[in-house]
């Protein structure tokens, strides 16, 4: 039985003092979910996606604590499917 792939993407909006209402909120995560998702479809092989779980959290915490990451060109080896051994 093949092993099911999981890709997870992880995406953070800090957001500045002004007070945000709820319906703005979840709109923004629908947008995002929906952009992430078409997005994918653009690079994933058809058929390849069974199954799209979103959530969405809401915390508070001092955003200078939070790892920041820069935008980093990274290249990926086409040459292997993802589970097969690399030779």
């Amino acid at each position: 039985m093949a092993t099911h792939k999981i890709l997870t993407v992880t995406l953070e909006f800090e957001m500045g003092d002004k007070r945000i209402h709820a319906p703005r909120i979840k709109a923004a995560y629908e947008a995002a979910v929906n952009a992430a998702m078409e997005a994918a479809k653009g690079e994933l092989l058809d058929g390849s996606v069974s199954a799209v779980r979103s959530r969405m959290t809401w915390d508070y915490r001092w955003a200078e604590t939070s790892a920041q990451y820069a935008d980093v060109d990274v290249e990926w080896e086409e040459e292997s499917q993802v589970g097969e051994p690399v030779q």
